[in-house]
């Protein structure tokens, strides 16, 4: 009788240790989810570090040789007026109440006698209103502005309208008197007018590089 229960519980052991043996196997060879170690999340939208974006490739706008470039988010937009309220949208953004005679406006810095070249605007009008776009100077002595150069969107279509301006003839930026600034009127009060952003090309005389003394 011993012997028989002896030989039982042995065979219990056996069969237990072939189960755990059985489903531990199966736990290691089950592949592990791996999560993206470049995946951040920035104003609701997915974004990757530089090194996973080096491996899109992505279409970019035109650049000129010679010529230096400074770009804008959506969101570095400012309203001219608290009537004016907007929402951001990932980098972009959206007017959620319109204000007639105002607008969402950029004020930006150049070095004192570069030259302006180009202006584009990146948008989306998904709507029968178009969207004003201008370049502008302000000058504070006199209280006036003046627009420099301006261009409309066109259409309806959920796609990105890149809007090319040529500064023609081209501005020198003159930093003692005045000041510039990019002036967008949003047609509409929702989604289907986007502001993603904006790009100024310049160039810079030599005669007005700073001189470096060593």
């Amino acid at each position: 009788m011993f012997r028989k229960h002896t030989l039982l519980i042995s065979l219990i052991v056996v069969l237990f240790g072939f189960v755990l043996w059985f489903f531990f196997g199966q736990a290691l060879a089950r592949p592990i989810a791996q999560t993206d170690p470049t995946a951040e999340w920035d104003e609701g939208r997915q974004a990757t570090s530089g090194v996973a974006q080096d491996a899109i490739a992505i279409p970019s706008l035109a650049t000129t040789p010679g010529t230096f470039y400074r770009t804008f988010s959506g969101t570095r937009f400012q309203p001219t007026t608290s009537a004016l309220t907007y929402s951001a949208l990932g980098g972009a953004i959206y007017a959620t109440a319109l204000a007639s005679g105002f607008s969402f406006s950029l004020d930006f810095d150049l070095p004192n006698g570069a030259t302006i070249t180009e202006v584009v605007f990146f948008v989306i009008d998904n709507d029968g209103a178009d969207i004003s776009l201008q370049l502008r100077s302000y000058n504070p002595e006199t209280d006036l502005f003046s627009i420099l150069e301006s261009a409309t969107s066109s259409g309806a279509s959920s796609t990105l309208q890149t809007i090319v301006i040529p500064v023609d003839p081209p501005v020198q930026v003159d930093n003692t008197t005045t000041s510039y600034r990019l002036r967008v009127i949003l047609g509409v009060a929702s989604s289907a007018h986007l502001l993603r952003g904006a790009r100024i090309g310049y160039t810079v005389s030599q005669s007005f590089l700073p001189i470096t003394t060593k």
